[in-house]
């Protein structure tokens, strides 16, 4: 992730974040529930790094799920993963997580993960080598056999059908609470500080870090979700 993406996610966003997206939180509980589906048959205890883990949403849910998988949340925000700590204390995850305030390729290698998650973050890693890189060290944490799921904002902007469905971007934005403004604003947003890149660039990141058949698994207007295994 950029400097200038890790300064978005600063104490004011930090504070408002789950409240301003619980607007639209039926886009985060389908794909909270189809991970499970995804992962169900990791291991008992299986272990889980979240990358960009935020305000600990996917941790939450997961470690409800499944009583013995452990966690590993990274993330460069320091307001964000303070946030993230009060809300897996609150549900008395804490014994059961571990934080870490800075970047995936800053943890130890090993590939000692079952999964990997990385949930609406890569696009903000607007160097394309970098985002391989990303992909790569991601890669390197998974045992073999091992899920990555990612998910981000993905399209074809230059496609025709693109203007129809940026319109129902904009309003789910507005039902999310962002003013007229920001809401008109939303596209040059995208165009201007995210590397929105259409589906077929993402399937290449994955498979040019060794995974050979990434499946995309979800889809919520521009958001968009696969899942791969570690060969």
């Amino acid at each position: 992730m950029s400097d200038k993406a890790s300064e978005m996610f600063d104490q004011k966003m930090a504070d408002a974040y789950d409240d301003r997206f619980s607007k639209i939180s039926p886009i985060r509980v389908n794909l909270d529930f189809l991970i499970r589906l995804v992962l169900d048959d990791l291991p008992d205890d299986a272990r889980v790094l979240c990358v960009g883990v935020g305000t600990g949403t996917e941790i939450v849910e997961l470690a409800n799920a499944y009583p013995r998988w452990r966690f590993t949340g990274v993330d460069p925000s320091a307001p964000m993963l303070e946030v993230c700590r009060a809300k897996v204390g609150r549900h008395g995850l804490t014994a059961r997580c571990e934080l870490v305030h800075g970047y995936v390729s800053d943890l130890p290698p090993g590939g000692a993960f079952d999964a990997v998650l990385c949930l609406l973050v890569t696009q903000f890693v607007l160097d394309t080598s970098e985002r391989q890189k990303m992909f790569d060290v991601m890669a390197g944490q998974l045992r073999p056999g091992g899920y990555l799921v990612n998910a981000e904002i993905s399209d074809d902007m230059s496609s025709p059908e693109f203007g129809d469905i940026a319109e129902k971007w904009k309003t789910m934005h507005r039902y999310a609470g962002a003013t007229a403004p920001e809401t008109e604003n939303i596209v040059n947003m995208l165009r201007q500080h995210v590397a929105v890149a259409p589906p077929s660039v993402i399937e290449r990141y994955l498979r040019n870090s060794g995974f050979s058949r990434p499946v995309q698994f979800f889809q919520s207007l521009l958001i968009r979700a696969w899942y791969a295994r570690k060969n």
